[in-house]
């Protein structure tokens, strides 16, 4: 039976795209995904969402049909989650770090070993930052029981591209529910300042403003990285490590901005998110979503707000998995369940 996805529902964007290839692959489902992205300035697929799609396919051996860029529409037709070693070029600076979270769930639940290169722009508008992938992102699926190991050759930033990412991701057997309702208590705060082909004191003032606004927090550790390489830009991922959960934020360079702002959004909109008493930020939420959609029994977690994303992410999955998310809101957070 083929399921149909409308690809403008909720928010209507890539996530639908990436959920619904990637739940397809791990329920063996072809799907059939129409209107894609077709409430946005550009409508249909980018060349970043055609990759995503050829690396899933090329983890499940499956077979696709409409798959070009600027399609409205195409179907994909799982086969076997296989694993094996690949590499993509999505060219310019589409982002990896999309092209990875879209991997993650089919490529954990693969007969084996999956590793994949993947090269174009690590660190670009509307997408999380390749650092808040290793060290939020696989941080909280490792709870699931994935496995994954990233290794960042180069930086991509926008226009230019030029990154280098390789990522290896084991087979896991199956997944668990996890239980994050309560993140516990700050252990630590950690981050990383970067820049390519800037001055060495952009990352100096990132760094520090950041460290400014953390001052009364606790232990505070950010690193500092200057890079040469094929293209231009800046910014910085902080992440706070609990007990239970880890939360990060991040902020990105823009022409215009100046080099403190970038720290000092990034630490108060992280602080922001403590205060909350969230166990995971909103980004971590809808992402998480997939995993708890596939995971041996129930899962539940806090996060600031249900974001749109999320919403959209619960729509999409319900369409695979004859499960039903409840969701509640208890004070200043938003509790999400799926028994």
């Amino acid at each position: 039976m083929m399921i149909e996805i409308d690809g403008s529902t909720g928010e209507g964007g890539g996530q639908v795209l990436r959920t619904s290839i990637a739940l397809s692959a791990v329920t063996q489902q072809p799907v059939r995904i129409v209107k894609i992205r077709a409430g946005r300035t550009n409508p249909g697929l980018s060349q970043q969402h055609v990759t995503s799609i050829e690396a899933v396919a090329a983890i499940s051996d499956a077979r696709v049909e409409g798959l070009c860029k600027g399609a409205s529409e195409i179907e994909f037709h799982p086969g076997a989650l296989l694993g094996g070693k690949h590499r993509f070029d999505i060219g310019t600076a589409g982002s990896i770090p999309l092209v990875v979270l879209g991997c993650l769930l089919p490529a954990s639940l693969s007969k084996d070993t999956v590793d994949i290169t993947i090269t174009g722009g690590t660190d670009v508008k509307w997408s999380p930052p390749i650092d808040y992938i290793r060290d939020v992102h696989v941080p909280t699926a490792e709870r699931f029981g994935v496995a994954c190991s990233t290794e960042l050759a180069s930086r991509g930033f926008y226009p230019e591209g030029g990154g280098e990412v390789s990522v290896e991701i084991a087979s896991s057997g199956g997944l668990r529910g996890v239980n994050l309702r309560e993140r516990g208590g700050l252990r630590r705060i950690r981050g990383i300042a970067y820049s390519q082909n800037l001055p060495d004191h952009v990352v100096s003032r990132i760094r520090h403003s950041a460290m400014r606004k953390l001052a009364s927090v606790g232990e505070v550790k950010i690193a500092s990285e200057v890079r040469r390489g094929h293209s231009k830009g800046a910014g910085i991922v902080l992440t706070a490590e609990c007990e239970n959960s880890v939360i990060g934020q991040s902020a990105l360079g823009e022409k215009g901005v100046r080099a403190e702002m970038l720290g000092e959004t990034c630490a108060s909109d992280l602080l922001d998110t403590i205060a909350s008493g969230a166990a995971v930020d909103e980004h971590m939420l809808d992402q998480m979503l997939p995993y708890m959609a596939v995971a041996r029994g129930g899962s539940a977690v806090t996060a600031e707000s249900l974001t749109a994303h999320a919403e959209t992410n619960m729509t999409v999955i319900g369409s695979f998995v004859d499960r039903e998310f409840t969701v509640v809101e208890k004070g200043d957070v938003v509790e999400v369940a799926l028994d």
